[in-house]
This record gives C-alpha cells, sequence and structure tokens, in this order.
C-alpha cells in the first residue's frame, strides 16, 4: 500500500511538473490576455482518452474558429488511472493557482469540487433544455450547475455472439444464466485460453463500479436513500461473496485482480473471452479489425442480475469543468461550450463511441450509419445507477477499494470487510 501510494505521489508531482511545464511562459494582465500579445492561452488539463487522440483536432478546429484563443493541453492519463487523475487535480486546484483552466474530471467528483469551490457554476452558460435531464441533476451541486455536459456511460455486458448462437443458447439475463452458459461453452470449445468471464478487478475506481452493478442488481446499495450505510445488508454481503466465487471457482481468472479496463479489453477482443463487462468505448475497438479478432462476431446487452431484480449500470462518463481561479475565465468557458457543443459531441460519438449527452446528436443520420451501436443503448441505460452522491466520495471510494480488493485477494473474509467497510462509512458519513 505504501509503495503504491509513493508511485502515485511520483505521477502527480510529475504531472505537475508538465503542467508548469506546459504552461504559458508570458506573463498576463489582468484581463486574461498575455502581455504584448492579444492573444489569449489558457491551459486545458484532459484525460487521454481510448483509441483516437481526440483532443488535437478539436483544439486546432477551435483555434481556428477563435484566433485570439490559444489552447496548451496538459495531458493526464486515461481514465483506468482516475486515482492519480483525481490526486492531480486536487493537488492543482487546492494550491489557489491558476495553471489550469479547464479540466476533465469524472462525474462524480464534481460535488467534491463544487462544495470546495474550485469550479465556476454554468448555469448561465448551458441551455439545461438540450441535454438529458438526469446529466444536468447529476451534475447539479446545491442548486448550480458545477460542470459542462461532455459524455455519459455505463458498464454493460459483451458476449461471443457466434458462440451464444453456436450452441443455441439466449442472452442471459440473470448471473446464474450467464454462468452457466459461459461454463458449457467454455467446455465444449476446443480453446485452452478461451475464459468464462472476465471484468475488472484491480484495486482502483473501476473496481468500485464493478461491485456497484453488482450489487444493484442484488437490489442493494452502498448508502441508503438518507446517505446511510448500507454494508451491513445483507445485500453488500451476498455481492462480495460473489465476487469471491467468481475467481475461486475459476469462472473468471485470477488474473482479474489485475485487470483494469484496458487489460481485461484485450482478453475479450483477441477472442478468449464469452462474456466481458465494460464500457461502451470497448465497441468501436471490437470491430476495429487491427485491433480485434472478433469483428462482427460480438453483441451487448444489458448485464445479468440476481432473481427478482434489474440490471444495475453504474453511471461513468467526465465532463468539463472550469477552475474558479482561473484568470482567462471568458476563454476557458467559451472552450468549454466548443467542447460541450453538439458539433463536439457528435466528434466524440462518431469516432470514439462515446455516448453525447445531447439527445440530438443521437438523430444524426450519419452516426446512425456509421456507429447504430450508440442508439442501441436505451435498454443498458435504463439500470444505470450513481456511486454514492457526496462530496466525500473519494473516500468512501478508498475504503471500498481496499476492502473489496482485500476480499478477492484473500487477505481478509467477506463477513470481515463487509462489517469494517460498514464501520468506515459510518464515520465517514458522521452516523
Amino acid at each position: 500500500m505504501k509503495l503504491k501510494k509513493f508511485y502515485i505521489l511520483l505521477l502527480v508531482c510529475m504531472m505537475i511538473a508538465l503542467s508548469a511545464c506546459s504552461s504559458d511562459q508570458s506573463s498576463t494582465n489582468t484581463d486574461g490576455k498575455d502581455s504584448n500579445s492579444n492573444v489569449t492561452t489558457i491551459n486545458f488539463a484532459a484525460i487521454k482518452t481510448f483509441g483516437v487522440d481526440s483532443w488535437k483536432e478539436l483544439i486546432n478546429k477551435f483555434e481556428q474558429q477563435n484566433p485570439t484563443i490559444k489552447v496548451k493541453l496538459t495531458q493526464m492519463p486515461a481514465p483506468a488511472k482516475s486515482t492519480e487523475i483525481h490526486q492531480y487535480l486536487v493537488t492543482s486546484l487546492q494550491s489557489g493557482q491558476s495553471d489550469i483552466d479547464v479540466f476533465t474530471g469524472d462525474v462524480v467528483w464534481v460535488p467534491e469540487f463544487a462544495a470546495a469551490g474550485w469550479t465556476e457554476p454554468m448555469d448561465q452558460y448551458v441551455n439545461k433544455d438540450e441535454y438529458y435531464p438526469g446529466v444536468i441533476d447529476a451534475l447539479t451541486y446545491n442548486g448550480k450547475l458545477s460542470a459542462m455536459p461532455w459524455y455519459v456511460d455505463g458498464g454493460m455486458l459483451y458476449y461471443r455472439k457466434d458462440l451464444l448462437e453456436k450452441y443455441n443458447k439466449p442472452v442471459p439475463k440473470t448471473w446464474d444464466d450467464m454462468l452457466a452458459t459461459a461454463k458449457e461453452i467454455q467446455s465444449k470449445e476446443n480453446n485452452p485460453k478461451l475464459q468464462q468471464f472476465v471484468w475488472q478487478g484491480k484495486q482502483a475506481e473501476v473496481l468500485v463500479c464493478d461491485f456497484v452493478e453488482f450489487l444493484g442488481s442484488a437490489g442493494g446499495s452502498i448508502l441508503n436513500t438518507q446517505g446511510k450505510s448500507n454494508a451491513d445488508s445483507p445485500e453488500f454481503l451476498k455481492t462480495l461473496k460473489f465476487m469471491k466465487k467468481l475467481t475461486d471457482d475459476k469462472i473468471s481468472p485470477k488474473s482479474v485482480l489485475t485487470f483494469d479496463e484496458e487489460p481485461s479489453r484485450t482478453v475479450f477482443t483477441d477472442g478468449n473471452a464469452i462474456f466481458h463487462r465494460n464500457w461502451s468505448y470497448v465497441w468501436s475497438v471490437a470491430q476495429d479489425p487491427k485491433q480485434s479478432k472478433v469483428v462482427d462476431k460480438v453483441g451487448v446487452a444489458p448485464l445479468p442480475s440476481f432473481d427478482g431484480n434489474s440490471s444495475s449500470s453504474t453511471m461513468g462518463g467526465y465532463q468539463f469543468m472550469v477552475a474558479k481561479n482561473s484568470k482567462k475565465k471568458d476563454a476557458a468557458i467559451k472552450f468549454a461550450q466548443f467542447l460541450s457543443s453538439k458539433e463536439s459531441q457528435l466528434y466524440f460519438a462518431s469516432e470514439l463511441a462515446f455516448s453525447p449527452t445531447r439527445p440530438s446528436v443521437l438523430e444524426d443520420k450519419g452516426l446512425q450509419q456509421k456507429n447504430p451501436f450508440l442508439t442501441g443503448l436505451d435498454k443498458v441505460f435504463q439500470g444505470t445507477t450513481a456511486r454514492p452522491v457526496s462530496p466525500d466520495y473519494p473516500k468512501l471510494s478508498l475504503v471500498l477499494q481496499s476492502n473489496i480488493s482485500g476480499v478477492l485477494s484473500n487477505s481478509i473474509k467477506a463477513d470481515d470487510a463487509a462489517k469494517q467497510i460498514d464501520t468506515e462509512l459510518k464515520k465517514i458519513t458522521k452516523q
């Protein structure tokens, strides 16, 4: 644990140094313009998107449309490194400096950053009716819209359509059905590398996302409607034991304990898994012959559930935020508006299969032809489940990550982990 914290701290320091190097070296006037120039340079800290390098093209387009504004990019890691990204942003924003003007952040960080006073309210710069109401609600804290919508996502079940058809198996709707189907297909296929089910068991934010889905599909939740711990519920313990069963019974390989999104995706797109839990980006990768051995052999469905309950899909996605301390706020807001525009969201949907926060994007005929996958995600997103909405979410997440990981790695029993989580959550939520 100490070694992991050291590496996280080292990465944060490197990112801050990179930010300092990439930020504008000229002095800035009080109006935000660079000295001796009519050009305003803003600093944009952005995640690395999967696949296509989207930022260069969009930044170039924005600068062509706005010749008096230049954008300097600080490249943060991909969302799989969410803990490191979060610590970098907290360190930078907490300092009170203006090294960052616009940045990308996980939807679950919005309440925390807004409560800390680090983000500029966006209400007057957004036509809220142009976005999904649920997205606006998720980005609103204390009655103020605290981020500019980018994309939404959710966990879903990818499956080998060809193998289910070969053995005349329906798409499973319950976990028991999925386990039975996977076991039968694996036993009949002559592929020693073929795994039944791959997901993300690495101690990281994605582990919490997976847990929320398993728990939600059992009818449980991390916090109740009053924001208090639910870790002492039967559903909570059932979920921990089920996740442990997946590796103990070799339904999933032990290597899933080291997997975040990309390593697990690689197993599936290499043709070595029957079922796979991941985000929407996997679809476009699975259809790319340069990256996938299962082109035209993949289907997508809502994640299974336990009998008597509904499918659950963790609400994910990154959003754009403008730093409260930015000295170039007008230019920063203009850039955030551009990134959240219909044109930009259409680009992300078309090139990266990012599900737009603007419903009108899905009406585009070109997108419907190029990526019909996105227009068919309604059933998946009907089961969207939010992670706990709280300014203290990062603390909650770390407690969950360490204990769930402990159960999966045999360092703590499920019963003891549930009790430990319950104790810690009660402290954090001040029960």
